[in-house]
């Protein structure tokens, strides 16, 4: 056994022992009379927006009407999308449309996925994200999302919450500095 060998079994023999955690089913968690306005209350916060589609309504025409004059617009909830071959392909989008799988009521945060890597790019790349998720999956918490979603083991997944906005130690805020722009999430 080397010298480095031998340091390192003794400093496991001799770890202290960790506190115990805590037990988190124990603990009350938040729960929301209104979890679609808690929703929308904090994505405004954010700097994005969220809606309930109503009937008859389109998503199209919800976008429509939120960006009258809105450039190339992309709409991945289409049955007939092409794929990408490339990020590039995505440079110049001004709406996205992408779906959601679940919403988070306690941080206004959608998380969206997808088996295999072609999309990735444009919730980045677009200037103005549409986010599309079912009326039925919004939960409270974090909590009950990580119970609900499938981490898949190849592909994309992850939570994405308002619009991109980061500001410096000089405090200018920066609107799309890693992302979009703008953030609209519609309930259908």
């Amino acid at each position: 056994m080397s010298s480095r060998d031998n340091i390192l079994a003794k400093l496991r023999q001799n770890r202290p022992q960790g506190p115990a955690l805590p037990d988190i089913h124990a603990v009350p968690f938040i729960t929301f009379d209104d979890k679609f306005d808690a929703f929308r209350t904090l994505v405004k916060n954010l700097g994005g927006d969220a809606i309930m589609l109503a009937d008859g309504e389109t998503v199209l025409d919800a976008v429509q009407q939120r960006w009258p004059q809105h450039g190339k617009l992309v709409d991945l909830t289409a049955a007939n999308l092409e794929q990408a071959a490339t990020p590039h392909h995505w440079n110049d989008v001004d709406v996205a449309v992408v779906p959601g799988e679940l919403a988070v009521a306690e941080s206004a945060a959608v998380w969206v996925s997808h088996a295999d890597n072609t999309w990735r790019s444009i919730y980045f790349l677009t200037q103005k994200l549409v986010l599309v998720v079912p009326r039925d999956a919004i939960v409270d918490t974090m909590r009950d999302a990580y119970s609900r979603i499938t981490i898949r083991e190849h592909g994309f997944g992850g939570f994405i919450s308002g619009s991109s906005r980061t500001a410096d130690i000089e405090q200018s805020l920066v609107m799309g500095a890693h992302g979009a722009m703008a953030a609209l999430v519609i309930f259908v």
